[in-house]
């Protein structure tokens, strides 16, 4: 079974980095292990690496550049322009435009809020903790 692969907002990241035994730790934990994969495309790439690397996160680089050398083996895509209502915040709308090429069309937030429902279209928006209960569910 091919595992699946799913936008990780750049807080889910931040947050699975500095807190390895919580939600979005277990998501970073099942991308490393191969049992989840990451859809992203060179905008997130460039918001997770911008993010990552801020000074207030203390993300420590022995833990930073293995997650970041784990991005070249992931599932990167070339996007077309969003067709639907627009996110209300603009630097949020690469991660829907890259949402509709994960296989479940899955975006995994800890800001739901920042992806209203009249925004999403196909989309589905969840929690880590969501996030982790589905996958696995898959298993």
């Amino acid at each position: 079974m091919t595992a699946p692969s799913w936008v990780l907002d750049t807080n889910v990241v931040v947050s699975g980095l500095l807190v390895a035994h919580g939600f979005s730790g277990r998501l970073l934990d099942a991308v490393i292990g191969g049992a989840l994969r990451i859809t992203y495309d060179d905008r997130i790439e460039a918001e997770y690496r911008e993010v990552l690397s801020r000074p207030r996160f203390t993300i420590s680089p022995t833990r930073l550049e293995p997650f970041l050398d784990l991005l070249r083996i992931q599932n990167s895509v070339t996007t077309s322009p969003w067709k639907g209502h627009l996110s209300p915040d603009p630097d949020d709308q690469p991660f829907l435009e890259v949402a509709l090429h994960a296989t479940d069309q899955i975006l995994v937030t800890g800001n739901a809020k920042h992806f209203p429902a009249s925004c999403r279209g196909t989309i589905k928006v969840l929690t880590p903790r969501e996030a982790w209960s589905r996958l696995v569910g898959q298993s």
